[in-house]
């Protein structure tokens, strides 16, 4: 990968694949990220300008990939809110043919089968008074 400094103090250096047109970045701090879908205009205009920061501000952080961790942190959250409405939509499925009659078994068997349910709970509260 041939990188190419840039005049900037944010911004070290910028190496272009123009085949794949992916721009790689690379920041003062160490961190380095990805652009897909880059024309080779707008990797000339890069390094060409007098103010990298600003085109790369205006111009292509907002077609920014993200860095491995963060993107894979952002799948978790995605897939963690997935899974609570996947879970939400079943029970309240479940209770909807629970009603109608249409569930082969009902929740109450299930619930009666070692684990006390909450009306018994309040049953069971009262007859100890």
């Amino acid at each position: 990968m041939n990188w190419v400094p840039l005049k900037s103090k944010e911004i070290r250096a910028a190496s272009y694949d123009p085949e794949a047109q992916i721009l790689h970045i690379r920041f003062a701090h160490g961190r380095s990220v990805r652009h897909h879908g880059v024309l080779p205009h707008v990797y000339d205009n890069l390094v060409e300008t007098d103010d990298p920061e600003f085109y790369y501000k205006y111009y292509l952080e907002p077609s920014r990939v993200e860095a491995g961790w963060q993107h894979k942190a952002k799948l978790g959250s995605y897939a963690a809110k997935l899974l609570i409405f996947f879970i939400g939509a079943l029970v309240i499925t479940a209770t909807a043919l629970e009603e109608n009659g249409e569930l082969p078994i009902h929740l109450s068997e299930i619930t009666g089968s070692g684990t006390i349910a909450p009306a018994s709970i309040e049953s069971s509260v009262a007859s100890q008074r």
